[in-house]
């Protein structure tokens, strides 16, 4: 006898009171046993086709997750209806289309899409999975109660399901599955033995798609395991139903796991036994790549009981799971079972399953047959597949069956890939998402997103405009605040430059745009690509929408000052996105230097005092207001000579000594080991007060600039150093002293410029490196409006100076140098005539790149 629903409702019957499917609702733990689920079902089916759905009928399918989603599509399956299962959370335009293809004139679905469907056709006949149903819908509880026995047998091989494609591309293509398709994936996974009676699994997963339909609903029960719902599909409701349930195993998408990973590592990190934690992550993964021993099971059992305390196992698919999150699962102790496969072949054909696993491929074919056809010469190929899991072909839709299947019967995945010598299959891209370049150069586009993802990215997008690379880039700005760097668009800037380094260069982006909200993607978390060029064009000038306000924003704007403050933003922001969610710095353009401008007048206009570092710290404008209603103050006058005074204080004789030795020491290293070679000596004030500029290329510029000087010349000389790489450890402060560092803390830049002002007034000398970043690629960058600030409040001589081959010793990423020859040359001095502190600055970077005789469009 071949397999249908039938077969499956008829196994659970056997099951009796062995539970079979669990929904977690707060602390409610409820369990419908397998009898039951058989009963409802039966149930269900005799009274929807005595309702007149009859077999073979198209029916949709329009529910949230849970129970009842699951009896309803089981009870339609019994019957031997086609169903259409479509989004919960698909917009009326998205039904209409679908519905209106299916021809469906019967629809199961939740009170809550019952005015949609009848604004799309008032004759839609309804069923409501509910108690009560809306005036014109009938209430699934009148069709239980009728006949127990067993529906009429129907031919495996008719359609069971009309899928929609998920739409990454456009509008969807429909296509059919049958009863024979999906036992093709079911019966090949039951004989794997992967899963068991014991075992609960959690489904966190949209269930109209295909994947989890099949794996997550009919393979687990046929496997005689239990189905587990969460309350919903967040971190803190899945980490609940995993400990309420006792979750064994979780099939689930790379996005979930991609956050539950970044969360728990988030944790790792703020732990005090963090290096340890650190430590054993990275002994579990080895163990586990060289010998195959799970030995994060011991090692982390306590941190793997923060997912779930009976975890063992999770199952990924929908898309490819970066490797460094599947490691970490790995390393924890967890089993991970990672396939390939489309809806088209009914969810899944190949897969790392017991005895045939190799991790970071998607395992082997277990119903049917795999090749790779490919250019001569070439490395991969197209993925192409037969089998019995693979379907007929598109429903009236000749010229994509005429692209998708080959003459000799072979479905066409539009997918890359190789095979190794092991039979393994490894996917690398997608033809149909390949970019073609202006001149030829194809590419993957995935591939280099995931080249390009950094700790300080979200998500970023790459797509083709007018023949090159730009990308969309959401910016992690929380990561971002809490490593204490202030400009998110530098930070951007510097890691896309880093990570294009290794990159030929038609890999490398001509451009970026930051966005403010996640880019499109499908349930499964792929992108929407046909509709990222679009966004890409309306970023140049987005404006950030102000939304309807809630009570609690209607009353923050009520009350002073915060009310104020606002009417003052909007005034001095005119023309820019002044919403409650703007980001002061990306819509608005508050940087550092513009807060200092800022902090006068909100203190001047309306008596309000903010620290500056609070506002650095502030996401949004909402945040902004919120500490202005706080009344926190700013520095005094008596505050900031505090400061002024702890590091221009004169040093005692042995530090005054260390510094002198230091300083020695670094002359002979950089003229001995670095061959430094100094031109334009003559060009050095003999005394201040003055300002050095230079370009910043590496840690070693400071070094290179001190050895320049001489000690003679060193003496006096002071230099602003990040606050946070250099400042972190307070032992250091005075040997910072020592070497005349002062801290630059771009969150309280009026400190800074206060003690920069005070060097110059005193008579010192100042080197300052107007770029703030060091270069991620060993080019000028554009120069910050700080110097500009400095030199606007103290006009003294400022001497230009143009360091080369430090980025080539010491990048960025370097954490020791290569003795590479330095040079640097320094410039005539000169004053600067008046303008704006950002006019000043560019004035200074056209001197520093005249002097290294660069290309100032390519800077």
């Amino acid at each position: 006898m071949r397999w249908t629903i039938q077969t499956l409702v008829q196994e659970l019957a056997g099951r009796g009171d062995k539970p079979c499917l669990i929904a977690v609702t707060g602390e409610n733990v409820r369990e419908i046993s397998c009898g039951e689920v058989a009963a409802q079902v039966t149930s269900l089916a005799w009274g929807l086709r005595d309702w007149g759905i009859a077999p073979g009928e198209t029916v949709g399918l329009i529910a949230p997750n849970g129970p009842d989603w699951v009896i309803a599509r089981l009870a339609l399956g019994t019957l031997g209806a086609v169903v259409v299962a479509l989004d919960d959370l698909a917009t009326t335009a998205e039904l209409k289309i679908a519905l209106d293809d299916a021809v469906c004139r019967r629809i199961l679905t939740s009170p809550s899409h019952v005015a949609a469907l009848r604004e799309i056709d008032p004759a839609y006949e309804l069923v409501v999975l509910d108690a009560a149903a809306p005036e014109g819908a009938t209430s699934w509880t009148g069709l239980f109660g009728g006949r127990s026995d067993p529906l009429p047998a129907f031919d495996p091989a008719a359609p069971a399901m009309l899928v929609y494609t998920s739409g990454t591309t456009g509008r969807p293509k429909a296509f059919e599955l049958s009863s024979d398709h999906l036992w093709a994936n079911v019966g090949a996974l039951r004989k794997t033995g992967a899963l068991g009676a014991a075992d609960r699994v959690l489904l966190p997963l949209p269930l109209h798609h295909v994947y989890p339909f099949t794996i997550g609903i009919l393979t687990v029960l046929s496997c005689q395991a239990v189905v587990v719902f969460p309350e919903e599909v967040a971190g803190p409701q899945i980490l609940r139903a995993l400990a309420a349930a006792r979750v064994t195993i979780v099939v689930g998408v790379p996005r979930l796991y991609t956050a539950l990973v970044s969360g728990l590592k988030a944790k790792i990190a703020a732990s005090k036994a963090a290096p340890l934690l650190h430590a054993l992550l990275a002994l579990g993964i080895w163990s586990q790549r060289r010998f195959g021993i799970y030995a994060g099971r011991v090692l982390l059992a306590s941190v793997r009981k923060r997912l779930g305390p009976e975890l063992r196992m999770v199952v990924s698919g929908g898309a490819l799971l970066q490797p460094d999150v599947l490691w970490t699962l790995v390393g924890l102790g967890l089993v991970v079972r990672t396939g390939y496969g489309l809806a088209e072949t009914a969810s899944i054909f190949t897969g790392n399953l017991p005895g045939g696993e190799r991790y970071e491929s998607q395992g082997l074919p277990f119903c049917g047959e795999i090749r790779i056809v490919k250019a001569e010469g070439a490395s991969e190929g197209e993925i192409q597949l037969f089998g019995p899991s693979v379907f007929a072909g598109y429903r009236n839709n000749p010229e994509a069956n005429k692209d998708s299947f080959t003459a000799d019967g072979w479905f066409r995945t539009g997918d890359l890939g190789y095979i190794d010598p092991d039979g393994f299959l490894y996917v690398t891209g997608r033809i149909k998402e390949t970019l073609v370049l202006g001149g030829g150069k194809k590419l993957h586009p995935d591939e280099l997103e995931k080249h390009y993802a950094g700790p300080f990215i979200k998500e970023l997008a790459i797509l083709e405009q007018d023949g090159v690379l730009v990308a969309l880039v959401l910016p992690d700005l929380e990561a971002i605040r809490a490593a204490g760097l202030p400009r998110v668009g530098d930070v951007i800037r510097v890691a896309l430059s880093e990570a294009a380094l290794t990159l030929p260069s038609y890999e490398r982006l001509t451009g970026y745009r930051l966005v403010r909200e996640p880019l499109p993607k499908t349930r499964l978390g792929k992108f929407q690509r046909f509709r990222l060029p679009a966004i890409y064009q309306a970023a140049a000038t987005a404006r950030q929408a102000q939304g309807e306000l809630g009570a609690e924003d209607k009353a923050l704007l009520a009350g002073e000052p915060a009310g104020s403050v606002y009417k003052l933003l909007e005034k001095r922001y005119a023309g820019k996105p002044v919403g409650l969610d703007a980001n002061p710095q990306l819509d608005l353009g508050i940087d550092s230097l513009e807060w200092v401008s800022l902090g006068l007048v909100l203190e001047q206009e309306l008596g309000v005092h903010l620290d500056e570092s609070q506002a650095g710290e502030s996401l949004t404008i909402r945040d902004l207001l919120r500490q202005a209603a706080k009344g926190a103050a700013v520095k005094t006058p008596d505050e900031s000579a505090a400061v002024i005074r702890r590091w221009l204080a004169p040093v005692g004789p042995w530090l005054r000594g260390l510094g002198r030795l230091l300083l020695l020491c670094n002359t002979g290293l950089m003229k001995g080991l670095f061959r430094l070679r100094v031109a334009g000596r003559e060009h050095l004030p003999s005394e201040g007060p003055f300002v050095l500029i230079a370009n910043h290329e590496s840690d070693l510029d400071v070094l290179m600039v001190a050895a320049a000087l001489g000690r003679a010349r060193m003496r006096g000389v002071y230099w602003a150093g990040d606050s946070v790489r250099l400042f972190g450890k307070r032992w250091l402060h005075p040997l910072l002293r020592a070497l005349n560092v002062f801290p630059a803390n771009e969150r309280r830049a009026s400190e800074t410029f206060a003690v920069a002002a005070e060097v110059l007034r005193r008579g010192g000398g100042l080197i300052w490196f107007p770029e703030s970043w060091r270069s991620p690629d060993g080019k000028l960058q554009r120069f910050m409006p700080g110097i500009g600030q400095v030199l606007s409040d103290s006009r003294v001589t400022v001497v230009p100076a143009f360091i080369e081959g430090a980025y080539e010793a010491m990048p960025r990423t370097a954490r020791l140098p290569r003795l590479k020859p330095l040079s640097i040359t320094f410039g005539a001095p000169e004053r600067i005539e008046a303008g704006t502190p950002q006019e000043i600055a560019d004035k200074l970077h056209a001197r520093v790149a005249a002097l290294g005789a660069i290309d100032l469009h390519g800077a």
